[in-house]
């Protein structure tokens, strides 16, 4: 009953205020979410990178590796 009075002692300006405040924020929280987004997606761009780098780099120094010891063997 103190929840129903309540609500109709708002205004309509009051009522709308709110409304505006929540249709802002989902706008603004989507677009923070959006842009979050973007940057996982680049970083996991970077990752994937990075990743051929190692396995690249894991590759050439086996091959060091086995020079070494086939020059030791000589």
């Amino acid at each position: 009953m103190v929840m129903m009075s309540a609500i109709m002692d708002m205004t309509q300006f009051e009522l709308l205020t709110i409304a505006g405040a929540l249709v802002g924020m989902w706008l603004k929280f989507q677009s923070d979410f959006t842009t979050l987004k973007s940057r996982v997606k680049v970083l996991e761009m970077d990752n994937g990178e990075f990743k051929n780098k190692i396995d690249t780099l894991l590759t050439e120094i086996q091959e060091i590796k086995m020079l070494l010891a086939k020059n030791q063997m000589q």
